[in-house]
């Protein structure tokens, strides 16, 4: 079963990524993780999350999880201890 999801829920999606993995005022801060990078990624999982991820589960945390690990699959992005 596919999901659909709507565009003004990515995009509070993103905003909800962005507020836990940007660089400067992150709650878990990745270097290298700015806007367009997150863009990126959740588009990437976005298209992805019916087949390979076992479906969008809302913009949860588990989505943003998921998300983090496509973050940190970009050799330019590291998380900052």
């Amino acid at each position: 079963m596919t999901v659909q999801i709507q565009n003004n829920e990515i995009l509070d999606f993103v905003e909800y990524v962005d507020s836990f993995y940007n660089p400067v005022t992150g709650v878990y801060p990745i270097k290298g993780a700015t806007l367009p990078v997150i863009i990126k990624a959740v588009k990437k999982y976005v298209e992805s999350a019916n087949s390979y991820y076992g479906g969008w589960v809302g913009g949860d945390s588990v989505d943003r999880e998921r998300v983090r690990d496509l973050i940190l699959q970009n050799p330019e992005c590291e998380v900052i201890a």
